[in-house]
């Protein structure tokens, strides 16, 4: 594990290559992205990533059975959901059922340095020993 690498899951255009610039800026070496559930499922059958960024409502799909397969396959995988609903039931369901965390839309680059250094607060011991353990 050399770098943060990042999948990103949104099926619109703009927000998801905008998502992506704000992880790069966030400190994300290697990010990858996806607009639906099969092209997500072929990136993470072809590569290992830190961080799942995965929109809920997908239009071959829905995120949170997305995550739940992902965590199937690796229950460890850092998994946050983004959506536009920010209902507390929605946010309840995305975390008993297992997300990381929870980001609701429109995306802030604050809200992406977030995730970057939650996920970074937690494995820190593994970020450190790969130098990307840095304030910002």
């Amino acid at each position: 594990m050399n770098d943060l690498r990042v999948l990103v899951v949104e099926d619109e255009p703009v927000m998801r290559e905008n998502l992506v610039q704000m992880l790069f800026m966030a400190g994300a070496t290697g990010v990858e992205s996806a607009k639906d559930a099969a092209g997500a499922r072929a990136a993470y059958d072809a590569n290992e990533f830190q961080i799942v960024l995965l929109d809920i409502g997908l239009p071959d799909g829905n995120g949170h059975d997305l995550m739940l397969e992902f965590k199937r396959l690796k229950e460890s995988q850092h998994i946050v959901l983004v959506t536009a609903d920010d209902s507390i039931d929605s946010i309840q369901k995305a975390i008993s059922a297992g997300a990381n965390g929870y980001v609701v839309k429109p995306y802030s680059q604050e809200k992406i340095h977030d995730v970057v250094n939650n996920y970074a607060m937690v494995h820190s011991g593994d970020l450190a020993m790969q130098g990307l353990n840095r304030p910002h």
